[in-house]
């Protein structure tokens, strides 16, 4: 008799109890002992607002990819009158973007920053003219009025004047190409990934243009690096690899899946109140893809002992700078796991070196 009785009375017993278990017995989520360790918030600033200059880091922010690292990145877009300098010094961001010869300019100044990442490996800096203007090679440009962007990268095309004598009228501008579209300055110095393109948009035809890229003119400076300040690096070197790394392979998969990786730049554009053209951030993302994995070689990421030397010599014969900062105080190979100084000669052979 007993032995119906637990036949009957087994199986609505072990109902009762299932239902008072905690969750935790039927999840396959570790328990709280074992729980992974918390994502550590970071803030990054782009130097412009949302577009295609950026994909790389919208798509690792966007696929996961910072997460997978452990880090939890906040964007935060610069306001287009604060220097990144500011941004950087201020702790207002931890990493930000920024031209290699502004960083150089910076570190040379007095400014504790280090790059932790050359994304870009070639110049994209153009001087655009029309051959109408009777432009058709750069000695033409003497007498010319050149429009040039009053912002921390004014002193390469002013460079590249001075380096082939040139006398023309320097004329500031602030953005955008309308001066030029209106005649009111001769030449324009434009980004070949994003103006050119708006001067072929705006109805001009290639033909009739004249244009000088910097890099067929031994200006072959990279832009795009990541910096953040020298107190960062120190304290967290680990983390300075994992944004890198993250950065990096954001940027492999951006120009895997492009149509996926411009749905993502017109939510991020969308999000911060900015116009969204598909035909030009197309444009923009193709450009990109050759500046930062560019067909002649070089490795993506990396900002080479040479690069550096030819770039700091560079802004030192301008006179944009008066101290080359040594190779290893100014780059840190984050991305190969070695610190550049163990394997690289300082730009100008020691020190901050004035020759």
């Amino acid at each position: 008799m007993s032995l119906k009785i637990h036949k009957i009375f087994i199986l609505p017993a072990l109902i009762a109890a299932s239902i008072f278990l905690p969750a935790s017995a039927f999840s396959e989520e570790p328990a709280a002992g074992n729980a992974a360790p918390a994502l550590q918030k970071v803030i990054f600033t782009p130097q412009w607002f949302p577009q295609a200059q950026f994909a790389g880091y919208y798509m690792a922010q966007e696929l996961g990819l910072y997460n997978k690292h452990g880090l939890d990145v906040v964007f935060q877009h610069k306001p287009p009158q604060r220097k990144l300098i500011s941004v950087l010094m201020e702790k207002n961001a931890d990493f930000v973007t920024d031209f290699l010869s502004s960083g150089i300019k910076m570190r040379s100044n007095g400014a504790k920053i280090v790059n932790i990442g050359q994304i870009s490996q070639h110049s994209a800096l153009v001087f655009v003219a029309r051959k109408s203007s009777g432009i058709k090679k750069l000695e033409d440009i003497n007498g010319k009025r050149v429009g040039i962007w009053m912002v921390d990268f004014q002193e390469i095309p002013k460079a590249l004047l001075e380096k082939y004598k040139i006398k023309a009228e320097i004329i500031p501008v602030v953005s955008g190409i309308e001066l030029f579209l209106w005649r009111g300055i001769d030449v324009i110095a434009v980004m070949w990934y994003n103006e050119y393109h708006e001067l072929l948009a705006s109805g001009i035809n290639e033909d009739e243009l004249t244009s000088f890229f910097f890099k067929d003119y031994n200006l072959d400076i990279p832009e795009d690096g990541i910096y953040c300040l020298q107190e960062t690096y120190d304290k967290n070197p680990e983390m300075c690899r994992k944004f890198a790394k993250a950065s990096l392979e954001g940027w492999k998969e951006a120009f895997k899946n492009k149509r996926k990786t411009l749905e993502i730049i017109r939510k991020y554009c969308r999000e911060n109140h900015i116009p969204y053209n598909n035909s030009h951030q197309s444009w923009m993302l193709n450009r990109m893809e050759e500046l930062i994995f560019p067909a002649d070689g070089g490795i993506p990421g990396v900002l080479s002992p040479k690069t550096y030397q030819d770039t700091a010599k560079k802004l030192k014969s301008a006179g944009v700078i008066s101290l080359i900062p040594l190779y290893s105080d100014f780059y840190k190979n984050v991305l190969n796991g070695n610190d550049s100084g163990k394997k690289s000669e300082p730009a100008g052979g020691g020190g901050n070196v004035q020759k």
